[in-house]
């Protein structure tokens, strides 16, 4: 990555600090609007992914995307903290294939991806949404078309492709389908069709809470009902199931 000719950006009024109040212990760094998109241009084609509910250290992280992509090209990676790591990618091709290839699993976790955006900061970062794989245990196998599929896990939320071995009913253990999942609010835990309540399992987001259905803790952790924003609006939110291990 091209790094920028050194200079003193405060002499030439590139950068200003000022103090908020007046306190010195509170200082404020404004930059100028021009040379915030210059630093900004490294990065525009990066991507930033973490996994969801594990840490893994930088040598390990690369592994493991390295064998889950299988990428024509290489990639960098760095970590951002938080368990955030920012990637850049080599080939436009493999950037799309991350983009448009999963949901991707790590150690049975998922892996959340989105574009960078100049208003990143890992610090206080979270993610909102992502993609990943739900089932429907037992799902009557007169229900394994796409275009059905697709349309009962719209229920969910948007719903995206349905998994291959899903299409070919090659088992009729569960129906598979990719859908786009909001993370601040509590998940569906089941679905009624024609007569039936059909449960909803989640792949790789282990940390959905029984209680309220939310992601970022476990039933043992949630908050009491009144200090919990989401159980206050919806009081009456059905327990969900535990996301299993196995995968198709």
């Amino acid at each position: 990555m091209p790094s920028r000719e050194k200079e003193d950006m405060i002499e030439k009024k590139l950068v200003r600090i000022e103090f908020e109040n007046g306190n010195r212990l509170l200082p404020k760094v404004h930059i100028e609007p021009n040379v915030f998109q210059e630093l900004c241009t490294p990065w525009k084609d990066a991507l930033v992914v973490k996994l969801l509910g594990k840490t893994l250290g930088h040598n390990t992280m690369k592994d493991r995307l390295q064998k889950v992509w299988k990428l024509q090209g290489g990639f960098e990676i760095m970590d951002n903290d938080n368990g955030f790591y920012m990637v850049k990618i080599d080939q436009a091709a493999d950037k799309e294939k991350i983009i448009t290839g999963g949901p991707w699993l790590i150690i049975d976790h998922c892996l959340a991806v989105s574009h960078w955006s100049p208003e990143f900061a890992s610090l206080n970062a979270k993610i909102d949404c992502t993609v990943v794989w739900v089932r429907f245990p037992g799902l009557n196998l007169v229900y394994y078309d796409e275009s059905f599929l697709l349309a009962m896990a719209s229920a969910i939320e948007r719903s995206i492709k349905v998994d291959t071995n899903t299409l070919k009913i090659k088992r009729g253990r569960f129906a598979r389908v990719c859908v786009e999942v909001d993370l601040t609010v509590p998940v569906v835990g089941k679905i009624w069709v024609n007569g039936h309540w059909y449960k909803v399992q989640y792949e790789g987001v282990h940390l959905i809470c029984t209680n309220c259905g939310c992601d970022g803790h476990l039933g043992r952790n949630c908050p009491p009902p009144k200090l919990c924003r989401k159980r206050r609006q919806n009081p009456t939110i059905a327990k969900i199931c535990a996301p299993p291990n196995s995968q198709t």
